[in-house]
């Protein structure tokens, strides 16, 4: 099935350590977690050169980009703040997406050195063809209270300064603005409540309109940390659940995914 290079430089289990001490393994029915640093000679693995249908490489593609935004949320607590970022038609064009993704790159480079920005935000489009983005920034830019509520990230309503305690005390929250967006409209909220939801919120955007918009699946940036990866060999039945076992395709192996809480 596998050669015996590839068996040794691959491992039956991965394991991410995210700075929380939580972590995330997987473990698979054949060594196929390969080490980093190694490259592999003889045989490829079982799937690796048969041609791939179109479709199968996008879903690959997509849950590879969902894993990543995933792995950076949970590895950098200081995301604290949803932003929604929209454009307007007066200061860009909305619709040329190559114009866009040249001018954001940029606003965000700028951000980074100035500021100390980190972010990971994720593409949408709209029906009409525009653009706008989705995602998880660190609290280093300016804000400006919008005069605004909401509710679980719902749609924002006014709320009178005079009100503004009361709703809070109700779960509300405050959505500001943020004056350093040079085109356009912001909405940032901070983040409370089960971390996991806002991840999963920014993650269901991966893809929606189809595919890549100007390229890209998410844009990330600034001094990200990134879970620790450790490989080791596992035995799969002792670990297998049915209800939580996939198919990796591409290497024939079965895999089964879970969550560890605290430190092994």
């Amino acid at each position: 099935m596998f050669s015996g290079d590839y068996i040794d430089i691959c491992r039956t289990a991965v394991q991410k350590i995210y700075p929380d001490g939580s972590s995330t393994i997987m473990v698979a029915d054949s060594p196929c977690f390969r080490e980093p640093g190694w490259e592999l000679r003889g045989s490829p693995a079982v799937g690796e050169g048969k041609p791939t249908p179109d479709i199968e490489k996008r879903e690959r593609a997509l849950r590879r980009a969902r894993a990543r935004v995933l792995d950076i949320a949970r590895s950098n607590a200081d995301l604290a703040y949803f932003v929604t970022l929209t454009l307007d038609k007066r200061k860009i064009n909305r619709y040329d997406i190559n114009e866009q993704m040249r001018r954001m790159r940029g606003w965000l480079s700028n951000r980074v050195q100035r500021d100390g920005l980190k972010y990971v935000l994720v593409p949408e489009l709209h029906g009409d063809g525009a653009v706008h983005y989705h995602g998880l920034i660190n609290d280093v830019l300016q804000r400006k209270d919008s005069g605004t509520m909401s509710f679980g990230g719902g749609k924002p309503f006014r709320v009178k300064r005079s009100e503004q305690a009361k709703m809070l005390e109700a779960g509300a929250r405050v959505v500001y603005n943020l004056p350093e967006w040079d085109f356009g409209f912001t909405t940032a909220i901070e983040l409370y409540g089960e971390r996991s939801k806002a991840i999963n919120y920014v993650c269901k955007y991966i893809g929606k309109g189809g595919g890549k918009i100007g390229g890209r699946y998410y844009l990330s940036g600034g001094a990200l940390l990134s879970p620790e990866k450790r490989f080791f060999d596992a035995d799969f039945e002792l670990f297998k659940d049915d209800n939580h076992v996939f198919t990796i395709e591409r290497l024939g192996a079965r895999v089964v995914k879970f969550e560890v809480e605290g430190e092994l």
